[in-house]
């Protein structure tokens, strides 16, 4: 079986055709954040005010399970300073980075830390997938893995405040 070479797991983000980000405002209702989220296709969302937040699905689920008020604003329930990666970050990296994390989304941030795109764990696994033998894909991604747990890579970081609009 043949690699397809077009994308894979030294592909950088940046090489990427990344979704430009869904913005909502932090005076948005969970309701209206839902229906942006939907209405894009996005499994989540920048808030447009500094600092650098995030809501995802999950969030949005997690907060109505808890009862919060649909009604809510969502900027009581956006993450702050969000995983990030650079657009020089390979696939392979990101998706190490965001199974160690154990998060879906991570936020690419171009040099002057102002948000690039979003990239999921989805279009990850999507190109990891189209592009690999899938026992080499297998081999080199649990060689990466266990190198970023060994090294620490990731674990307690946060996002520096991006320079917004």
């Amino acid at each position: 079986m043949t690699n397809r070479s077009f994308e894979g797991l030294d592909t950088t983000l940046g090489g990427l055709h990344l979704r430009p980000p869904t913005t909502v405002s932090e005076a948005d209702s969970l309701v209206t954040v839902s229906s942006a989220l939907l209405e894009s296709g996005a499994s989540c969302a920048l808030l447009d005010e500094p600092p650098l937040r995030l809501v995802t699905e999950s969030g949005l689920v997690r907060a109505l399970a808890r009862g919060t008020s649909p009604e809510e604003r969502v900027a009581a329930i956006a993450s702050e300073n969000p995983n990030w990666a650079p657009p020089s970050a390979t696939v392979a990296e990101a998706a190490a980075l965001m199974a160690s994390l154990g998060i879906r989304h991570l936020v690419v941030l171009d040099m002057t830390d102002r948000p690039r795109g979003l990239v999921s764990m989805e279009e990850l696994f999507d190109v990891l997938v189209r592009s690999q033998d899938p026992m080499a894909y297998y081999a080199r991604f649990a060689d990466i893995m266990l190198h970023t747990t060994e090294k620490g890579v990731g674990r307690g970081t946060s996002a520096p405040q991006p320079k917004t609009k």
